[in-house]
């Protein structure tokens, strides 16, 4: 009962944090090493890398049991700015992907969240005042299905880790957007990360390799 109880928090956790993974990135600055930890007040935490080589940033969180809940991999621009990202439940697997777009100014101008299957099921809309000032996002729930987070077993006789990721293709694969006042994106094959061990290439190497 008490696993099942907990298996569920996780997993409630999980999609609230899915939800609001790509519209509140902060833009982390010029490209350089980084790593922090989040600790939220249900005493779960959020630990995140940038790897400045590879222009990765990488969000893992874990439940108040050190199991993992949720894996984001977003790749950033020169300027520590996300441009896209894929997104993994407990066990690694892929659930979503995350667009994110600007304006000719730069600035974020919208982000998509969309399902393994391509289709958009979140929109976050940015908007600024005469003044440059940006307002508070919108946020749009279109009606393609959402994910569903899986929390990684938990075994106290070992580190408390998720399962390895599956592997499989590259890191990102490009993602073709709707056609405007489209909802969905269609075609779209899902992909699953390397292997942990895997040493990481140049992202444009590994986008654009034949398989």
């Amino acid at each position: 009962m008490f696993y099942a109880t907990m298996k569920n928090r996780a997993a409630v956790l999980g999609l609230s944090w899915l939800l609001i993974a790509c519209p509140f990135l902060p833009a982390l600055g010029a490209l350089r090493t980084t790593a922090r930890t989040v600790y939220h007040p249900d005493k779960s935490r959020t630990e995140s890398t940038t790897n400045p080589d590879t222009r990765e940033l990488t969000e893992i969180t874990y439940s108040a049991e050190n199991a993992v809940i949720l894996k984001k991999v977003f790749l950033l621009n020169d300027k520590g700015e996300p441009l896209q990202g894929n997104i993994y439940d407990g066990r690694g697997n892929l659930v979503a992907r995350c667009q994110c777009h600007y304006d000719e100014l730069g600035r974020r101008k919208e982000d998509r969240l969309l399902n393994v299957k391509g289709e958009v099921f979140q929109q976050v809309l940015y908007e600024y005042d005469a003044t440059g000032k940006a307002q508070k996002p919108k946020v749009i729930n279109l009606g393609a299905q959402s994910p569903t987070i899986k929390p990684a077993p938990i075994d106290f006789t070992k580190s408390g880790e998720g399962a390895p990721a599956t592997q499989g293709g590259s890191r990102f694969d490009p993602v073709p957007l709707p056609a405007s006042g489209g909802t969905g994106v269609r075609d779209v094959a899902p992909v699953t990360p390397p292997a942990q061990q895997q040493p990481k290439t140049n992202f444009f190497k590994r986008l654009f390799q034949k398989k």
